[in-house]
């Protein structure tokens, strides 16, 4: 059984959440062409959790790592251009 876990929401460029925590995947509905990096981290450096581009509005991206990732720092989101739809799961 997959361990639970909570969704945040997510529009743009921002941090999801600081503090130690287990992110457990996301799911985002492209705004724009844009390119969306999800790190391990309160600002936008570190280890890169996810990275996907959209080539326009609309496109559906998700992923949920089998275990989870442990963060210390926190998970941090940078959207290149535009906003998006979705959320980040956090256990």
């Amino acid at each position: 059984m997959s361990a639970q876990s909570r969704p945040y929401n997510v529009t743009g460029t921002g941090t999801v959440i600081s503090g130690p925590c287990t992110y457990r995947g996301f799911f985002l509905n492209s705004g724009a062409a844009q390119t969306v990096t999800i790190y391990a981290n309160t600002a936008a450096s570190g280890t890169v959790l996810a990275q996907f581009t959209a080539a326009g509005a609309g496109e559906e991206f998700s992923e949920s790592p089998a275990d989870g990732i442990r963060c210390d720092l926190g998970v941090h989101v940078v959207v290149s251009a535009g906003a998006v739809v979705g959320s980040v799961r956090i256990g």
